[in-house]
């Protein structure tokens, strides 16, 4: 059986598709993580499940890391088109973790009033919130049915702990095979928490009164509010394009922790095959990251871990990234994928990575962006602190 690791971070705009493959033959396993945009499904993705497929390969765990749309449109579009678990037409797909509104744990009421159906269903036609509605065919019923897809699919969803949440607390650790481990490092339940406080409190601010209800109605109307809200935050950002400015200037910025509650719901993990681990970290808090790396690993490392890949969080956000966190990690390769919109990758992110001497790392991008073009000119830095910047899809260690 092969030792490699081959980690696909595919053209997903400005949000995140990677295809993780441990090993080879027969005892090959292949990790999805989000779709990306819809095109990215289409463009990108597609061609190659459909080749997996005709080689006799399957996705052995597909992780929805949080909802969002530039990570669960080529979700939705995939879903769409593989029609059932039980007859798939694109690729076989053994398990799904995906924590949907089903897995809030709050009360919920078995009989609504007219008054509180109206109300989400305002919610739900309202849509959510995709500006582009003629170029990405999102609709309402398209937008809103990632959870419906995967319940009227059948397909294995959130087997690995039993149903409930995939959280820290819920699925500590899972293995897809002997050699293929899974370790959770977020979300928490507290961060789950936070997120059905903010649906309830979303609930309220639209004069709605009373317990949630439990059907499908109440799935996309939660949907919709997560991926408008996230529009929302998105389209106030202010538009600077990767200012530039000393270097100097950047490490002396201070960094204020993301708050987002649906980033702070983000699955992140170590994948652990064989001798070699790679620290995926979604768009999850750096705090939460921080303190269940230390669990997993203070008792018998030291500072920094090492991973063999690290997937920088949230597309290179520096509040996403603290110094806390990257004191805890180390690796011979970054990986950030994001097409330069909304202003990511953060250019004090990269430097505070790089800003440690080391022997060799690597920047890898999926896209030229404006952050990368200015840290691939900085030939001196590159020779003084040991790091190249370069742009690919594919990685193998």
């Amino acid at each position: 059986m092969s030792n490699k690791i081959r980690i696909n971070m595919l053209p997903a705009e400005e949000g995140d598709c990677f295809l993780i493959s441990c090993g080879a033959g027969e005892e090959k396993v292949n990790i999805l993580i989000d779709g990306g945009r819809s095109n990215t499904y289409t463009e990108q993705l597609f061609p190659i499940l459909s080749n997996m497929h005709k080689k006799g390969e399957k996705i052995d765990l597909l992780i929805v890391t949080h909802i969002d749309q530039d990570h669960i449109q080529g979700i939705i579009r995939l879903l769409e088109k593989n029609e059932s678990s039980s007859m798939p037409v694109v690729i076989s797909i053994s398990q799904i973790w995906h924590n949907a509104y089903l897995q809030l744990q709050f009360d919920r009421s078995e009989e609504l009033t007219e008054h509180q159906i109206q109300i989400v269903e305002e919610i739900v036609a309202r849509g959510d919130g995709e500006r582009d509605q003629a170029r990405h065919e999102i609709s309402y019923r398209q937008g809103s049915t990632l959870g419906a897809l995967l319940y009227e699919g059948g397909y294995q969803w959130n087997v690995a702990s039993h149903g409930r949440a995939i959280s820290r607390e819920n699925l500590e650790s899972f293995c897809l095979s002997d050699e293929v481990k899974i370790d959770l490092i977020s979300p928490t339940n507290r961060k789950l928490e936070e997120l059905a406080e903010e649906w309830l409190k979303h609930l309220e601010n639209q004069n709605y009164m009373g317990k949630p209800g439990s059907g499908t109605l109440f799935n996309d109307a939660y949907e919709m509010m997560l991926l408008r809200e996230k529009d929302k935050k998105k389209r106030r950002k202010t538009a600077i394009l990767c200012r530039i400015e000393e270097w100097e200037d950047y490490l002396q910025e201070k960094i204020y922790e993301d708050k987002s509650a649906a980033n702070g719901s983000s699955i992140a993990f170590v994948l652990t095959f064989k001798e070699k681990r790679i620290l995926y970290l979604g768009d999850a808090h750096p705090s939460v990251i921080v303190e269940n790396l230390d669990k997993l690993y203070k008792d018998h490392e030291t500072q920094p871990y090492y991973f063999d890949a690290i997937k920088i969080a949230h597309h290179g956000s520096a509040g996403n990234t603290t110094s806390s966190l990257i004191e805890r990690m180390e690796s011979p390769i970054y990986l950030i994928s994001t097409n330069g919109k909304n202003e990511h990758p953060d250019l004090n992110t990269l430097i505070r990575i790089v800003e440690r001497k080391s022997a060799s790392r690597e920047l890898v991008f999926n896209y030229s962006t404006p952050s990368e073009v200015y840290m691939s000119k900085q030939k001196e830095k590159q020779s003084e602190l040991g790091f190249k910047t370069m742009i690919k899809n594919y990685i193998e260690i």
